[in-house]
């Protein structure tokens, strides 16, 4: 039986497997490859283009295109063109490139698809070249709700600017909400807020984990001195912050009690900023590392100081699975079926240290969290099933369109 064919649209290519939004993105394609003839728009730069050999080996057809670098006049107009256009230019408009516009019409002449798919909110900043398509979005996040947030951590102009950047962006949810044919949403809040905007067709596809990969580790960990990691993409903002509260207010309490405890701050693109916070007694920053499970390996427990952010906690699954106990500010957590003194210890950033402190004092506690933590990965989120679950939301498009 012939394959239905689906055209997928991302900004960025899903690898490598570093952050949460390429962990996403690689894997729902990969479950989506195994069900339907998948063709995939990506922009990349001229001479870098690595991962499209790996997805193209689980089944994607990957359509490269080739965009130039970026550059302060180029990024300037673009946000002028969103500013005339009253459109978001911070996470929609900036990813408008001509050369995948161009390349997105070019695939629609040539062949004939039957749904589009969209990864993550700005590639619907092209659904003006397919008025009349199945449209379905994999919205990771509720981007006007990250926006407003991260506002609100600023002062004058910056702060205005991302105050308007968060209307605008509610904005364009709610037209997506109105003229897709479905959409997927990664937590139960998150689709319920979207069905309210009228979308009838609203899936849940939770963040997930290839618990495989991490099942050879131990349940918990013992090591004379804690080894507290915090893994993110340290050039996102919340990441950066949450890693400096640790780095500045954390660990120099720990070290009180505990003195060879060590802080690691794992992540991609740190900024000067946050790469000096190794200069602090107890801190290390390990920037753009080719495997985090070597961290999680070596780990006594994953801290999740956030208290901005949305979406589903990738980091914290990924703990999970390697059986490492976890605390965690309630955001931190958001977007996952657990319980506080269950699957991980929940603490607002003022009671970090002395959560931290409880776990250690009290390992029987580690344990049975990280006992639990990952009987709820294996049960609940690992991505072979919650693949499944992105293909049932793509079918239900399908579905639609053929009454």
């Amino acid at each position: 039986m012939k394959k239905p064919k689906i055209l997928a649209i991302t900004s960025e290519l899903p690898w490598p497997l570093n952050t949460g939004g390429h962990i996403r993105t690689y894997h729902i394609l990969k479950s989506i490859a195994q069900n339907f003839d998948l063709t995939l728009v990506v922009p990349e730069l001229p001479s870098d283009a690595p991962g499209v050999q790996q997805l193209q080996s689980v089944g994607v057809r990957v359509l490269n295109v080739k965009v130039g670098p970026r550059s302060v006049p180029a990024e300037a107009k673009r946000a002028l063109v969103a500013a005339l256009k009253s459109e978001p230019y911070v996470m929609y408009h900036r990813h408008n490139r001509a050369e995948v516009r161009r390349a997105i019409q070019m695939e629609l002449h040539n062949t004939n698809y039957d749904a589009i798919y969209l990864d993550h909110l700005d590639p619907f900043a092209f659904h003006d070249l397919f008025p009349d398509q199945n449209i379905i979005v994999d919205l990771h996040n509720v981007y006007s709700l990250l926006a407003e947030r991260v506002a609100e951590e600023h002062q004058g102009i910056r702060r205005w600017y991302l105050h308007r950047e968060a209307r605008l962006l509610a904005k364009i949810e709610k037209e997506v909400a109105t003229q897709a044919s479905g959409l997927m949403t990664v937590s139960q809040e998150e689709q319920k807020d979207f069905t309210e905007l009228g979308n009838s067709n609203v899936h849940l596809v939770a963040n997930g984990v290839d618990c495989s990969s991490y099942f050879s580790l131990p349940l918990g960990r013992s090591h004379s001195a804690p080894v507290l990691l915090y893994i993110g993409a340290l050039s996102w903002q919340p990441n950066a912050q949450a890693a400096k509260y640790l780095a500045h207010e954390v660990i120099g309490k720990v070290r009180e009690r505990h003195p060879q405890a060590v802080l690691k701050l794992v992540g991609r693109d740190p900024d000067k900023s946050v790469l000096e916070l190794g200069e602090i007694p107890g801190v290390e920053v390990h920037a753009n590392v080719p495997d985090i499970g070597v961290y999680l390996a070596e780990a006594s427990m994953l801290v999740v100081a956030l208290d901005s952010g949305g979406g589903t906690r990738l980091k914290i699954l990924e703990a999970f699975a390697a059986g490492l106990p976890v605390v965690s500010t309630a955001t931190g957590c958001e977007g996952i079926a657990c319980e506080h003194g269950k699957h991980l210890w929940i603490a607002e950033r003022e009671d970090f240290s002395e959560a931290i402190d409880h776990l250690v004092a009290h390992p029987e506690l580690a344990m049975s969290l990280a006992t639990h933590g990952r009987a709820l990965v294996e049960n609940q989120y690992d991505w072979s099933a919650l693949g499944r679950y992105a293909c049932k939301a793509i079918e239900s498009v399908l579905e639609q369109s053929a009454e």
